[in-house]
């Protein structure tokens, strides 16, 4: 865990990560078929907290902190001729949490989809690239963000958002001003 006044970057540990797809005869059948897995959730948003699904892709998910168990309970009646598919992905996965007055600011150094990090609600989430690492950012609080990533990658980001970290406040930013 990095501290700097208003800015905490904290290595996670994950439960669990599972990568879902849903292959149906009838593309239609996606939305049921996840639905009754997860619930229903509006595009770009997930639960700030517990279990979380993000969608992916048109017919993929990944689920953190979801029972794998309890996932193929809820999949395996009423699937008709569709095809399944729910990997356990944990070893491939680790999470940050970014939080402070400062958050905001340093992830909008170098992201590709800045309005998340300037004017994302909890709950929000977006698949973007930061520090040339691509990221599913995911928005828990007023100023806090997880970051999940591939394991393999998770050093770099790391030393990628420490020097953000320590450009901002060097810069003078923490002075009590975090926007700068």
């Amino acid at each position: 865990m990095m501290v700097d006044g208003e800015l905490t970057i904290t290595r996670m540990d994950l439960q669990s990560a599972s990568l879902l797809q849903i292959s149906p005869e009838d593309h239609s059948d996606v939305a049921r078929l996840a639905a009754r897995a997860f619930g229903n959730h509006p595009a770009g948003h997930s639960a700030a907290h517990g279990p979380r699904a993000y969608s992916i892709g048109p017919t993929e998910w990944l689920l953190i902190n979801y029972s794998v168990d309890h996932l193929r309970r809820q999949l395996r009646t009423g699937l008709g001729r569709a095809h399944v598919r729910l990997t356990d992905v944990s070893a491939a996965f680790t999470s940050f949490k970014v939080e402070g007055s400062a958050a905001r600011t340093v992830l909008a150094n170098d992201i590709s989809s800045s309005w998340v990090a300037h004017g994302s609600q909890p709950g929000q989430y977006v698949r973007t690239q930061l520090g040339q690492v691509e990221v599913l950012l995911h928005c828990v609080g007023p100023d806090a963000f997880e970051l999940h990533v591939d394991r393999g990658a998770a050093e770099y980001l790391k030393g990628w958002l420490d020097a953000r970290r320590a450009e901002w406040f060097l810069s003078g930013a923490s002075d009590g001003d975090p926007r700068h």
